[in-house]
């Protein structure tokens, strides 16, 4: 089983094009740009799960970004150094290129994060974009046309194997009856998507991209877990207690089967006595070490025992059901606590209403040509759009609108809204775009 050839050509340029004396490897060009993107820097202002400006106790969509990568680079060099035949007989297995996707992988997100997802989703259907909204085919909107590198191409002209790394989802809309509601490219980038899955056949995802995406798993079933105790939101000294309660929830919620969690009940039991929660988080030292201690221990767990096995396209990732129901647990936990908090509720209730009017506002403006509206970096797609055949156009604008509003970080989709509803005008001297 081998990787599709030219795994290393790029869209543009695929011949190789480089500046004299640039020795780095093509996957380590990838992460480099990557890194370097304005799209990777927004994410320091998007929210994981609360806003950024909740304070540095809770993970940002950067953080949580580096620690996919982290995770997923050590996965990648784990295989590598277990397997070297089997990874020698695929043609290879590169954690630059495992280590740039996860740090693609949330580029896409818009701010406020899922939540505006569905809106952003709702809207563009609405309005009559078919593909609607997802984030992980925002994201490869992103490597593929939104972002600036050069003059002579759009997006950041990546190799074809970490745009097939960085797809999650392989499929457009609709093309998955088990996850119709996920997708990893919009039809309008058919032609850098099919150029990222030439070779594969089936829906199956290359092994970098199942290495990220468990690798993504894993980061938030234990660092949200770890933000939302030491908040006081998740109140895990119960868990010893009340542990019968919490393994029916978790039966109920549908995350798992319920056959999973009792053939893992013991396995689930060991994960809460690794936990030291014997009391409330009072972020004294010794409970600062003993949490560190314990969520490295859990990092190491999750990320050990991988197995691999051949697929109809390239070599799958298996994750043991040990593992895989403790990371659901852990993440359950989040969700009762947290994502169903009315707290976060209502505050979200208010940032779909920003969402709304930003979307709508951008909308009008694209229609009218308004170009004092639009920001400088959509000016270029703004006359794409005018220029597009008639019957192409109207959904043109949608998706122009819906790039600009996922553009933007919380505190400026929020100071926008603000400004352009008149609620808080602002400062002409205010710098909203980079």
């Amino acid at each position: 089983m081998n990787r599709p050839p030219a795994y290393e050509r790029r869209f543009a340029h695929p011949s190789g094009s480089r500046p004299n004396g640039d020795s780095r490897e093509e996957g380590q060009r990838d992460r480099d740009r990557i890194l370097y993107s304005s799209a990777f820097r927004r994410l320091t202002g998007v929210t994981q799960v609360v806003g950024p400006l909740e304070g540095h106790i809770f993970h940002n969509r950067l953080t949580h970004t580096i620690e996919v990568a982290q995770i997923a680079r050590r996965i990648a060099e784990k295989l590598k150094r277990d397997h070297p035949a089997r990874m020698d007989e695929r043609g290879g297995l590169d954690p630059e290129v495992v280590e740039a996707a996860a740090l693609a992988h949330d580029l896409g997100h818009p701010p406020f994060g899922h939540v505006a997802e569905k809106e952003l989703d709702r809207l563009a259907l609405d309005a009559g974009a078919v593909d609607g909204f997802e984030g992980n085919a925002q994201s490869f909107r992103i490597l593929t046309r939104l972002a600036a590198h050069r003059e002579d191409y759009r997006g950041l002209n990546l190799t074809r194997a970490t745009l097939n790394a960085v797809l999650k989802y392989p499929w457009y809309r609709g093309e998955n009856a088990a996850r119709p509601d996920k997708f990893g490219a919009y039809r309008s980038d058919a032609e850098d998507f099919e150029f990222a899955r030439a070779g594969f056949t089936t829906q199956s995802r290359s092994l970098e991209a199942l290495i990220m995406d468990h690798a993504d798993a894993v980061a938030y079933s234990v660092h949200d877990l770890d933000d939302f105790y030491r908040a006081g939101l998740v109140p895990l000294e119960q868990l010893r207690h009340d542990f019968d309660q919490y393994l029916e929830r978790f039966k109920a919620s549908g995350k798992v089967t319920p056959e999973a969690v009792d053939r893992q009940e013991t396995a689930l039991w060991n994960l809460v006595q690794l936990l030291p929660v014997e009391r409330r988080y009072g972020a004294t030292y010794e409970e600062r070490v003993q949490l560190r201690t314990a969520t490295s221990r859990l990092i190491d767990e999750f990320v050990s025992g991988l197995e691999l096995s051949d697929g109809p396209d390239d070599l799958e990732l298996k994750v043991p059901e040990d593992r895989e129901v403790r990371m659901r647990f852990l993440q359950r936990l989040v969700w009762d606590h947290v994502i169903e908090n009315p707290r976060l509720a209502t505050q979200q209730h208010g940032q779909r209403e920003i969402i709304r009017g930003l979307f709508r506002v951008y909308l009008k403006a694209i229609r009218d040509l308004d170009r004092t509206l639009i920001p400088g970096s959509f000016q270029k797609d703004l006359d794409e759009v005018t220029s597009s055949p008639k019957n192409e156009r109207a959904a043109e604008e949608v998706r122009l609108a819906v790039d600009i509003v996922a553009s933007l970080t919380d505190r400026q989709a929020t100071t926008l809204h603000r400004r352009l509803t008149g609620v808080a005008p602002g400062s002409v001297t205010d710098i909203l775009w980079g």
